[in-house]
């Protein structure tokens, strides 16, 4: 299909409203990623003069109320309230215009309810001239155009979606989503830092710089000396073990996940499946990742792993790609129908 940016002057956006990092690309050229976090910078959240901060710089707030937000949940107006707010901070800090035609897609869990899709297009309806959710692993295999009957697993901070992938958007039973992530390998650290020194002040937000910069499976290519903090005061050693048992500990998790989704498909069709497994994800970029599921997917045969999706981008990238590729009269039908509410309101 013809892309559409080279016909209109409208703004295309693709987003993934992640659970850890919000990520955002747009038909202009813009990449950029926030954690997905907002503050108040005062004390009273109820005066309107108080500006929300969003991303990085809400961390970094010592008396704000700091909120994760994505989590599949949007139980109250102050949660929708707060959502549009981060929407509109992260988009005006990039110098985005949506005072223009926008319009964008956004990646959406694969088993997200039906509430928080609904409530979540509304928030963003709100935010653009007009919006969609499409499930994110679709948005991913869209953009790197993945054979019919692949895998996708998208292993993010506080969950894996692990999920068939064809020509379609994936059904219910096509998907499966398991707690196991990121934030597990960093908790295991943390234990097994403990374990070893028993006076260890290793945060799990320490473990998580770790693991991004050493974690790995199998033989590690460096020795992961590191300054551990103690109670004692701090001490410089090899964590190399300890990274890898962390890492090894949940993935294997993951790998029973895609090898129960294997399972559950007819027989003549699990070959083509365990050859077309394609990882993505924050935490999709282990050192030794890849061969280490090939080893533990033997049981099935063998399998064939594939990291050939921007880990960071992958689906905000898919995401801008449909929105592109969306016939123009859908959008402007969205356009207009937003535009009638307003008028009603």
């Amino acid at each position: 299909m013809e892309d559409q940016t080279t016909s209109d002057k409208s703004l295309y956006i693709g987003i993934d409203a992640g659970m850890f990092k919000t990520s955002v690309c747009t038909s202009e050229g813009k990449r950029f990623t926030e954690r997905s976090t907002v503050a108040y910078s005062g004390e009273n959240s109820n005066n309107q003069e108080q500006k929300v901060v969003s991303g990085k710089d809400a961390l970094d707030l010592t008396n704000g109320n700091i909120k994760e937000l994505f989590k599949g949940e949007l139980r109250t107006e102050e949660d929708i309230d707060t959502c549009r707010k981060f929407l509109r901070s992260i988009l005006e800090k990039h110098d985005i215009d949506t005072s223009r035609n926008t319009y964008a897609i956004l990646g959406t869990p694969s088993n997200a309810s039906k509430e928080y899709k609904r409530k979540f297009l509304e928030l963003a309806n709100e935010v653009f001239s007009g919006a969609m959710l499409v499930d994110e692993l679709f948005c991913a295999s869209y953009k790197n155009n993945l054979p019919d009957r692949s895998i996708i697993v998208d292993i993010g901070y506080s969950k894996t979606d692990i999920s068939i992938i064809d020509s379609e958007v994936p059904r219910e039973n096509d998907c499966l989503r398991i707690s196991c992530a990121g934030k597990d390998i960093d908790s295991e650290i943390v234990k097994l830092i403990s374990e070893r020194w028993e006076d260890s002040k290793v945060t799990e937000e320490l473990a998580s710089e770790w693991k991004e910069k050493y974690g790995h499976l199998g033989s590690g290519s460096n020795n992961c000396v590191v300054e551990v903090p103690l109670e004692s005061g701090n001490v410089q050693e090899s964590i190399l073990e300890e990274l890898q048992l962390a890492c090894e500990f949940v993935v294997t998790d993951i790998v029973s996940g895609i090898i129960k989704l294997i399972s559950d498909i007819e027989p003549e069709l699990r070959e083509k499946l365990r050859n077309n497994i394609h990882i993505l994800g924050g935490t999709s970029d282990l050192e030794g990742l890849d061969t280490f599921i090939e080893n533990e997917l033997k049981v099935l045969g063998g399998g064939k792993v594939i990291s050939d999706i921007d880990p960071v981008y992958g689906i905000s990238e898919g995401a801008l790609e449909i929105a592109k590729n969306m016939p123009p009269e859908f959008w402007n039908q969205l356009n207009a129908e937003n535009k009638t509410k307003e008028m009603i309101v």
